[in-house]
């Protein structure tokens, strides 16, 4: 068995899966119906059921009192879809729904003064086109110097309000020219050139995407492409231990791929509830404070090939200096890396106390 080390960082060195189709354009203005349309209106859907593949689709049709067709190309610029599930809008001009998370989801249509009853559309079966649950790994860069940061940290609490539990987040700390961050790494820079990143906050969302946006539905939009674009080939199972005389943390993790491949395990501390002089946040949560070399790419020594519903038990891994911690507030991130279109990503990511243990995750 190989034993690995990792040390500290020294604190003053100088990270619904609904989507709805879209097409033509976003920003028409209402049009007046002349008379034309008489109300009420009626929506109808032609799927109850469908399933959670991201393709299969669910059609609605509006029609008024007198059975005009509304989801016409005459018409559909006036006509609105709510998923009062999410309190999502479908996008203008479109009148389909597809999604790869199990659910109900209940929809109105409304068409200028008029709204119809609810329709309701089920989504099904998504273990049977990804097998593990899966989580987007969120890499943020930040500062406790940075002006624009707190505005990024609201932002993500927001998304994962609205879609819980599908990220695990880590915040990279950096100084900058003029200020000093307490939790500054070095790695920081190292990600942000990696990627051709050069502002503060930026957030490189499982290795793939990089994005400055703190807008909350773009945000939200860019985890549920994430998720639907790359489904999880692979679960992660997770025990820790933590011996506060030493100050030593030993992981014990494990993979188990849906069909096979080769992978590495990056391994992550991160903490809650620090807080650092003149910041301008109250304090810093999930603030990395210890990563394994392999974090951006696979070790030499450390990835492995593992075949389809098997599991790979990886070597324990220590992460030393990590005296004082407290349990609560302390937690050990986890994620694969696998290599799809010619560059490394995160495959699936979990986190785990710095005392417990967390199993593998699947969909329903």
């Amino acid at each position: 068995m190989r034993k690995f080390t990792m040390f500290f960082m020294s604190s003053l060195i100088c990270l619904c899966g609904c989507f709805m189709a879209c097409s033509g354009n976003s920003d028409d203005n209402e049009v007046p119906d002349n008379g034309e349309v008489t109300g009420p209106i009626t929506l109808t859907v032609d799927k109850a059921k469908i399933e959670a593949n991201g393709t299969d689709m669910a059609t609605f049709t509006v029609t008024d009192a007198n059975g005009k067709v509304l989801t016409t190309s005459e018409y559909i610029k006036n006509v609105y879809f709510e998923d009062l599930t999410t309190g999502d809008y479908l996008e203008r001009r479109t009148c389909t729904f597809s999604a790869v998370e199990n659910g109900t989801h209940k929809f109105k249509a409304y068409y200028l003064d008029w709204e119809s009853d609810e329709v309701s559309v089920t989504v099904q079966n998504r273990k049977n086109y990804e097998l593990f649950y899966r989580k987007v790994g969120v890499f943020k860069m930040t500062g406790t110097w940075c002006t624009y940061c707190p505005a990024m940290t609201s932002s993500l609490k927001k998304v994962e309000e609205k879609i819980p539990g599908r990220m695990v987040k880590m915040a990279f700390h950096s100084s900058s020219s003029s200020d000093t961050d307490p939790f500054h790494l070095s790695q920081t820079s190292t990600i942000m050139s990696r990627f051709g990143a050069s502002g503060f906050p930026t957030c490189i969302y499982d290795l793939k995407v990089m994005s400055i946006d703190r807008n909350v539905s773009v945000i939200k939009q860019t985890l549920q492409d994430q998720i639907r674009k790359y489904p999880a080939t692979c679960g992660i199972k997770v025990n820790t231990s933590y011996n506060t005389s030493i100050g030593e943390i030993t992981v014990n993790a494990a993979l188990k791929s849906s069909r096979g491949g080769e992978y590495d395990l990056v391994y992550v501390l991160v903490t809650d509830g620090l807080t650092a002089s003149g910041g301008n946040e109250s304090s810093y949560d999930y603030t990395v404070r210890a990563i394994s070399n392999n974090y951006l790419s696979m070790s030499t020594d450390g990835r492995f090939t593992v075949n389809a519903n098997e599991e790979h038990t990886a070597a324990t891994f220590t992460i030393s200096n990590a005296k004082n911690l407290n349990p609560a507030t302390s937690r050990v991130v986890v994620y694969a890396l696998r290599k799809v279109d010619d560059a490394y990503m995160v495959d699936n990511i979990t986190e785990c106390s710095i005392n417990g243990s967390i199993d593998y995750l699947y969909n329903d």
